[in-house]
């Protein structure tokens, strides 16, 4: 029984931190894909938008979650469980 909360606790984790979260979603895919080493220029290609427009979610993402910059943005969303 404990193994098997001990493994639905992530995901319900996330779930809780997604439904009060501040972010919008393509904030939180900005966010996820700064996570995964891209540079904008490379998430605009994969979102399909321009590397300006990658940048804007950053900075209202950096702005709602109160960081300076965009690697404390990604730290405090992972504490938070978004990503």
């Amino acid at each position: 029984m404990a193994w098997s909360a001990l493994n639905i606790w992530p995901l319900l984790k996330r779930a809780l931190a997604e439904a009060r979260s501040p972010l919008s979603p393509r904030e939180l895919e900005c966010l996820s894909l700064a996570f995964q080493g891209m540079t904008a220029r490379e998430s605009g290609e994969l979102l399909a938008c321009s590397e300006r427009t990658v940048n804007f979610h950053l900075s209202n993402a950096m702005t709602k979650l109160r960081v300076d910059n965009k690697l404390a943005a990604i730290q405090r969303a992972c504490w938070f469980g978004l990503i």
